[in-house]
């Protein structure tokens, strides 16, 4: 299990907004050559209308945390999405968006790998325990909570663990987290 603290990560500006990479793998991986496996990012954006850049081969899943985001995917859908709505799209398609809002991104290049994204809401002093089949990865939006009892986990923080790994969280607050399985 790895776990990600808030204060460890570094925010980088991008055409429309500011971008925060969570989470790549392999670890020698940067977004900026795509030659990652998966990358899990929020993202900030903060111009009305935007066009998304061309991600060949990579599998997309976006949620929105904040806002309300317009997406047309032009020759495939359109959706609008609500805060803790999903959708996903490939990364070459052109994409128009209209709206400004916080999102988390998920960006799969592994072919025989595909992403499940949702969020979960417990309230406070309840416990949760988590389990995945292959790769999982949870970030706190909201609240504050014990990871395993022993790490006090807050807003922004998140960590990743495998299969093998026993996961037990506690809310110490109301929490919001999304949860994401890559298998």
């Amino acid at each position: 299990m790895k776990i990600i603290l808030k204060s460890e990560l570094t925010t980088a500006n991008w055409a429309h907004g500011t971008t925060t990479q969570l989470f790549i793998f392999p670890s020698s991986a940067t977004y900026k050559d795509l030659n990652f496996d998966y990358r899990i990012s929020t993202a900030t954006v903060e111009s009305e209308k935007t066009k998304f850049s061309n991600l060949k081969g990579v599998k997309r899943t976006l949620m929105v945390l904040e806002g309300t985001l317009e997406l047309e995917h032009i020759g495939h859908h359109s959706t609008i999405l609500n805060p803790l709505e999903t959708d996903t799209f490939m990364g070459d398609w052109e994409t128009n968006s209209g709206g400004k809002v916080t999102d988390f991104n998920v960006m799969i290049r592994d072919e025989n790998l595909n992403a499940q994204v949702k969020p979960i809401l417990f309230g406070k002093k309840n416990t949760l325990s988590l389990e995945t089949e292959k790769i999982g990865f949870v970030f706190l939006l909201k609240g504050k909570m014990k990871l395993n009892t022993d790490a006090d986990l807050e807003a922004g923080d998140s960590f990743q663990f495998e299969a093998m790994d026993e996961i037990n969280l506690l809310a110490t607050t109301n929490c919001t987290l999304i949860h994401v399985v890559i298998k």
